[in-house]
């Protein structure tokens, strides 16, 4: 026999009717993109929905869970604004140097571009640092640091 069900408890279509247009004002004003703020309100419902009689405070859950979702949205789009689309003809380069250009599109801009200057360009430690408006012992830094992260890359 089943139980009766818990007249104080919200359903999830209750909670729906009262949270979803907050919760979406609330995901747009995170990620900037209304689509994409429905999308993430929209999986938090549906992530709940399995779990939804174990909630005690349905309402909260569903928030953190669209702040979480932001963050990560966010932390995408930043990944892929610091991955340049691949050159023309990248496929057909050999693995090792696809691997390479990929570790290079990593690296973090400056170390990229202490990196370029000195290798590639194979311009001095003092030209380098004038042109990046920093200090030589930064531009030793930098390239260093950025080609220990290449050597972890090449070398594997």
């Amino acid at each position: 026999m089943a139980e009766p069900a818990d007249a104080t408890r919200p359903t999830i279509d209750d909670v729906f009717a009262r949270e979803y247009g907050p919760l979406c004002r609330l995901a747009v004003s995170l990620v900037d993109d209304p689509g994409r703020a429905e999308e993430l309100v929209q999986d938090c419902f549906a992530r709940a929905l399995p779990r939804w009689e174990q909630l005690d405070n349905p309402g909260g859950y569903l928030r953190r869970g669209v702040v979480n979702a932001a963050r990560s949205e966010l932390r995408k789009r930043r990944i892929r604004r610091r991955t340049p689309n691949p050159p023309e003809g990248f496929a057909q380069l050999p693995e090792r140097d696809r691997q390479l250009l990929d570790a290079v599109a990593r690296l973090s801009p400056r170390r990229r571009i202490a990196v370029t200057l000195r290798v590639l360009e194979d311009r001095s430690e003092a030209e380098t640092a004038e042109l990046m408006g920093c200090s030589l012992g930064t531009v030793k830094s930098l390239t260093s640091r950025g080609l220990d992260d290449l050597r972890k890359v090449v070398t594997r």
